[in-house]
């Protein structure tokens, strides 16, 4: 939806745009490479787009969208579709480094390494932002410390990676930011991996500040309407309708925003922060690849004019 919905704002500009869809390569795709001509990707059906990419010298802009076999870990699937998946993720690679791109928003490589929380909250830090207190730790005496240390605050819980865990092939489901208090039961799992802690910080509201170049589009998220969503706003979203309005920020806040995305490589990025009771701009996380589209559709910031206009301006 996301990418067909910017595809539209780029042909009623008069821009040609072609879409590759990485969970539709073994159905209607098809690659084709060698050393001397390059990449080709086209649709396997005849009367759809032709070629969808041509030679690597062709130049470019791309808008990398979240590939479908990077989102799920693959360990519930079935060996021959977890094997395909890293094949074709060592294809895209290739064809993300033959290809003669003008524009990225944002570079695959530039996106993993801005995608690591525990940079995120070192540079949010170094750039003058709150954070909140954290630990990283898979030795559940050092959590017990930490949850005592910070008492009577209470402490969350949040992956260090994506929150997507697989159920099947075709489906998972989503580990939202929680509560945690030490027991047996999570002090084994602690044991099993390293596990982020932060103390839980007191919400007046919520802000999503997307960044695009150097436009802002800030939208506060009242979280705190809900119990069931008041740890992360994500949850029950198909059971509760979240009251939300596009917001300002000062203008120091603002510069903060955009440098923190611009110090990453990165021309998108959606800033999580929390705003507490007492006015203080706390930092949690940047996605280099967050969602925005209800931003624009229900609020009416013009995010996707801001991304075609980077996609397409020359620079």
């Amino acid at each position: 939806m996301l990418v067909w919905y910017v595809g539209v704002h780029c042909q009623e500009r008069g821009v040609d745009v072609a879409r590759l869809n990485s969970n539709e390569i073994s159905k209607r795709l098809s690659l084709v490479y060698s050393p001397l001509a390059g990449h080709s990707v086209s649709t396997l059906q005849s009367g759809d787009m032709a070629t969808l990419l041509c030679r690597q010298d062709e130049k470019i802009s791309v808008w990398y969208r979240k590939p479908i076999m990077s989102k799920w870990d693959l360990a519930t699937c079935p060996p021959n579709v977890a094997f395909a998946a890293r094949e074709s993720e060592v294809w895209l690679r290739d064809l993300c480094v033959c290809l003669d791109v003008t524009r990225w928003i944002n570079h695959p490589e530039t996106n993993r390494l801005a995608d690591n929380k525990l940079a995120q909250l070192r540079l949010a830090k170094q750039f003058g932002f709150h954070i909140p207190e954290t630990l990283v730790t898979n030795d559940p005496s050092e959590a017990t410390s930490f949850m005592k240390s910070v008492a009577p605050r209470r402490v969350i819980y949040k992956t260090l990676s994506h929150p997507f865990i697989s159920e099947t092939a075709d489906s998972f489901r989503s580990v939202y930011t929680s509560l945690v208090e030490m027991s047996p039961q999570v002090a084994d799992s602690i044991r099993l991996a390293p596990c982020l802690f932060q103390e839980c910080i007191e919400k007046a509201y919520e802000l999503r500040v997307t960044v695009v170049g150097g436009k802002v589009f800030a939208a506060r998220i009242f979280s705190q309407d809900h119990a069931s969503r008041a740890i992360d706003w994500r949850r029950d979203q198909h059971k509760t309708e979240l009251r939300q309005e596009l917001g300002t920020l000062d203008s120091r806040l603002e510069g903060l925003c955009v440098s923190l995305v611009k110090q990453f490589g990165l021309i998108f990025g959606a800033i999580d922060l929390i705003v507490t009771p007492e006015g203080e701009f706390v930092f949690l996380e940047i996605n280099p690849n967050g969602q925005w589209l209800w931003i624009e559709t229900v609020l009416g910031a013009k995010i996707s004019e801001a991304l075609v206009e980077e996609l397409t301006t020359p620079k």
